[in-house]
């Protein structure tokens, strides 16, 4: 396993296109045997006191596979529903995250992801990082499904869409409709949202210093915060922020990552409360690499902010 690994990591560097077809199959046999290591563990617990039939171990993992896939094709709409009196008048936002375009999620990957939010008819859309698998202009047209869409989108940029041709991103901005926003605060009809950059891309730069660069001001607007890696909600007390949204954790994708994530980030997945914060965790909409999930699901956030007054 760590030689196909390795091996595959160095293919991925390798300039020839046809490399990356082999490097990303590569990738599959890993993340497919990870996913039936559980099942061949399981056998031989059981084999200890019952003989499994070898034909239905291979049944079995072809269903686990099947249903890991289904879990990745399937979106899902989580509804997440706040209510405040900073808010002016009712919003319906749509929030995605780590679309992760590669050579396999492209173009019809995105088109239905689109179709998704044609069907909710949001007010805008925001895409939370993490656009490019590794970022590669070859992969940049998957992106123009969204000017299919005839409303605000705003985007910013994460850890992966700065590996390989961080340029290649950046491409995205000028062939769609998508608006780029980094580290800075802007309005929108009644709302301030705030972007930060990834811990990786901060140069050494503290949570508190990007936040004041960042512009955010204290108006008595509803403030949302937009955060690649969850930020625990007491760090954020002395800003003027109501709901946190971040992803990047992926809540594990699969078994045993999922029941290990919460080793090392302050939110794994799904809300919480402090104070009068809010933090939503989402569990992305694709999948790293491979097109499986289990135990989690691709996802799509669907935010009401609905107003007090």
């Amino acid at each position: 396993m760590l030689v196909i690994m390795i091996t595959s990591v160095l293919i991925s560097n390798l300039p020839w296109k046809g490399f990356e077809i082999i490097w990303t199959i590569l990738l599959r046999i890993i993340y497919a045997t990870w996913i039936i290591v559980p099942l061949l563990i399981l056998r031989d617990i059981i084999s200890i006191w019952y003989k499994i039939p070898a034909i239905f171990m291979l049944i079995l993992s072809a269903i686990w596979l099947w249903f890991g896939i289904y879990k990745w094709t399937t979106i899902k709409i989580t509804p997440l529903t706040i209510s405040n009196n900073n808010i002016t008048k009712n919003y319906k936002i749509v929030f995605i995250s780590d679309i992760h375009a590669d050579i396999i999620h492209n173009t019809r990957y995105i088109q239905s992801i689109v179709n998704h939010i044609k069907k909710i008819q949001p007010d805008f859309v925001l895409i939370w990082g993490d656009l490019m698998n590794t970022a590669e202009s070859s992969y940049v047209d998957a992106f123009l499904p969204f000017n299919q869409l005839k409303i605000p989108i705003y985007a910013t940029l994460w850890n992966h869409d700065h590996m390989w041709n961080s340029g290649a991103v950046l491409e995205i901005f000028k062939k769609t409709n998508i608006i780029a926003l980094r580290n800075q605060s802007i309005e929108i009809s009644g709302l301030q949202i705030v972007w930060i950059d990834d811990k990786s891309y901060r140069w050494d730069k503290k949570l508190t210093d990007i936040l004041n660069d960042s512009k955010i001001n204290n108006n008595g607007e509803f403030t949302i915060l937009i955060s690649h890696q969850p930020q625990k909600l007491s760090k954020l007390d002395w800003y003027p922020i109501n709901l946190e949204l971040a992803w990047h954790t992926h809540n594990g994708q699969f078994i045993p990552f999922t029941w290990m994530i919460g080793l090392f980030n302050d939110y794994t997945y799904w809300k919480y409360n402090y104070n009068n914060m809010t933090a939503f965790v989402s569990q992305w909409i694709g999948s790293r690499w491979a097109p499986i999930r289990i135990w989690t699901q691709s996802e799509l956030v669907l935010i009401d902010l609905i107003s007090k007054n």
